[in-house]
């Protein structure tokens, strides 16, 4: 078995309004929803302005945004000027590059709430940060943010006591609402004043992994209680995904139709009434076989991809019995976009064909390398059988 090294980290940058990317299928313009919320009114503007400037497809982004595919350079500023006009995003470069994420059942007027106010105000007076830098707000008694995609962190502590803590790190130091953000100024000049001459700046956890961090802000435990939010009800609410990350328009539309809000949370999942009817097109329980597979947009939507993700998705479901006891992640190349994290099976595209590993990431070496399909099935067939 061949050892796993890291043999590749994602590039560029993560699109936004402002500075969509070029992809397979076109444009992706991401839309980032202040406080991860949009009114049913918002998301039928959204899928109706896919359907006008895009190809009709809406993906579910792993930092609990959206983003529109397929829209060509000949309606993009028609696209943004529509996003303004109906509120979705705003005419400012400081809060189209922010990347802030709030626990998804923070109620307004609450800390969190309060907080991620002040940092959306704030935000044009910070110095300029790595493009994938982001904030996380988790200041309820359990926290739910714990896998999302940040490098620092607004917690409490047992006591509820604000805190901030660097991703990474195990602790973090109390603050509070009237000194934080000069607080987060302050961490924030240390990290960058550290890697003044790298060309290119470290993620957090990385970075702390190479620097020693001050004493002083590693202090406080943060609330011990965890949970990761998955499809099901919780109280009046319930979250949803979509198969493999990815909405049409129609399905966005129907959404809309049913709910008064729409909740963005971590894992491509949102949070909508109850009592909305959904049907099985939809993930409704942790339980779904679909619910464990990670998979990227693949060929033909992505160029870096080499092989189609979800067809090869939708054809594991149909042949692996027993597919929902292990998670998997199907990249259509090294990086990695679908998730970060280590899955049982992860099944990497290389020039057309597939490179396989156990308990590992896109971005490590395979144990098995340029498999046909063919190859890969019997692949799969043998660890289901062990």
């Amino acid at each position: 078995m061949i050892s796993k090294q890291k043999q590749h980290h994602a590039k560029g940058w993560c699109p936004s309004t402002l500075t969509p990317m070029m992809s397979g299928d076109g444009l992706l313009v991401r839309i980032k929803p202040a406080f991860n919320r949009l009114t049913s009114k918002q998301v039928a503007i959204l899928a109706s302005l896919s359907d006008s400037f895009g190809n009709g497809i809406i993906d579910i982004t792993n930092r609990a945004n959206l983003q529109i595919r397929g829209v060509t350079h000949t309606h993009l500023s028609s696209l943004i000027d529509a996003l303004f006009d109906s509120g979705l995003t705003k005419n400012n470069e400081a809060y189209d590059k922010l990347n802030l994420t709030l626990a998804p059942f923070t109620s307004v007027d609450s800390l969190g709430w309060r907080c991620a106010c002040a940092l959306y105000d704030e935000i044009g007076n910070f110095p300029n940060l790595p493009a994938k830098f982001g904030f996380a707000v988790d200041c309820g008694s359990t926290r739910t943010l714990c896998n999302a995609s940040a490098d620092i962190r607004l917690e409490t502590n047992k006591d509820g006591q604000l805190i901030i803590r660097l991703d990474g790190s195990e602790n973090g130091f109390i603050t509070d609402e009237n000194t934080f953000l000069d607080d987060i100024k302050a961490v924030l000049n240390w990290y960058l004043l550290s890697q003044k001459y790298a060309p290119i700046k470290m993620r957090m956890k990385q970075f702390i992994n190479q620097e020693a961090v001050p004493e002083t802000w590693c202090t406080t435990q943060p609330q011990a209680s965890m949970k990761n939010i998955v499809p099901g009800t919780y109280g009046e609410k319930q979250v949803i995904a979509a198969p493999f990350g990815q909405l049409t328009s129609d399905q966005l539309a129907h959404i809309a139709s049913v709910t008064d809000e729409v909740i963005m949370c971590l894992d491509r999942c949102l949070l909508i009434d109850k009592t909305a009817d959904i049907d099985s097109q939809f993930i409704t329980s942790e339980e779904d076989i679909r619910r464990n597979i990670s998979v990227c947009a693949g060929m033909p939507a992505c160029t870096g991809a080499s092989i189609n993700t979800r067809k090869l998705a939708t054809k594991i479901i149909s042949r692996l019995d027993g597919a929902h006891n292990q998670s998997y992640h199907i990249s259509g190349c090294a990086k990695g976009c679908a998730t970060k994290t280590s899955r049982d099976i992860c099944i990497i595209g290389n020039d057309g064909n597939y490179g396989l590993l156990e308990n590992g990431c896109a971005w490590d070496s395979p144990d098995n390398i340029l498999l046909s399909e063919a190859a890969l099935f019997d692949e799969l067939d043998r660890i289901q059988k062990n």
